[in-house]
Order: C-alpha cells, then structure tokens, then sequence
C-alpha cells in the first residue's frame, strides 16, 4: 500500500475516533451519567477497581493500573475531594490503607457500567455476529501489539 494511501487512512480512522470518543459530549449523556463523565480514566478505573475488589490495598491497585505511586494517592486524593470514596483502614494488612466508595462513588460506578452497555451496544447492534466477531478479534490483535512511542 501507498504511503499516502495509508496517511489517508490514518487520517480517516483518526475522524472516526474522535467521533466515538466526543459521544459522551452529548447532552443527554451529560444528563444521564452526571457522576461518570465528569471523571478522568484513572479515576473511573480506580472506582472500577474498589468495586469489584472491596478489601484491595493501595499497592494492588498500583500493580493493576501500572500506575506510579504518586499518581494513584492524587487520584485517590481527588477521588476523596469530590467524595467518590474514602480511605479506611484494612482488615487485611492494618499497616496499609483500603478505599471505600461512598454512595456517590456507588452511583458513578453504576453509571459508568450503564455507558459502556449503551454506547458499546449501539456499537455492536450495528454489526452482523459474524463482523461483532471479527472486530474483538482486532481489537485483541491491536491491544496486545499496540505500543505507543
């Protein structure tokens, strides 16, 4: 292929994301998932993270996300300003702090499961079985060979 065929290509799939990823600008997004939206992917995925594992440590957490130390205790650090969750300490290792979600924390984390049913729904509904298929498939190959320089 081209090089300029491939530029144009390049050019295309960015269009398209970035129309994917302005979806939760809409205004009925807005109003539907308030807490959600209003959160940055480190955020959401720490939310994430204490929800499904109730009793996880700070270290856990760092390992999971692969995220510096630092950067997990000011997420946690705003996570706790805009009282998403709160610190408490574990009965696992007392030595070591767990987070707990507070009712807000509960509601965004809900609101973000309904988001991704929604806006992944609509994104598969579009598709045959066999192209739904097809495309996890690419994007396994695309994650697992994806590196950015």
């Amino acid at each position: 292929m081209g090089n300029m065929a491939f530029n144009q290509q390049v050019q295309a799939f960015g269009a398209l994301w970035h129309q994917l990823l302005m979806l939760d600008q809409k205004k009925d997004f807005q109003q539907k998932f308030p807490n959600f939206l209003k959160l940055t992917t480190n955020e959401i995925s720490v939310i994430n993270i204490v929800s499904e594992n109730p009793d996880i440590i700070l270290k856990s957490i760092c390992e999971k996300l692969d995220l510096p130390k630092s950067t997990l205790t000011n997420t946690i650090n705003r996570l706790e300003e805009k009282e998403y969750l709160f610190r408490t300490i574990t009965k696992r290792d007392l030595r070591s702090y767990g987070l707990s979600l507070t009712q807000k924390g509960i509601q965004a984390q809900k609101e973000h499961i309904e988001y991704e049913k929604q806006v992944f729904g609509k994104i598969l509904v579009t598709l045959e079985p066999g192209e739904r298929t097809e495309l996890l498939m690419l994007l396994k190959k695309i994650t697992k060979n994806l590196v950015v320089e």
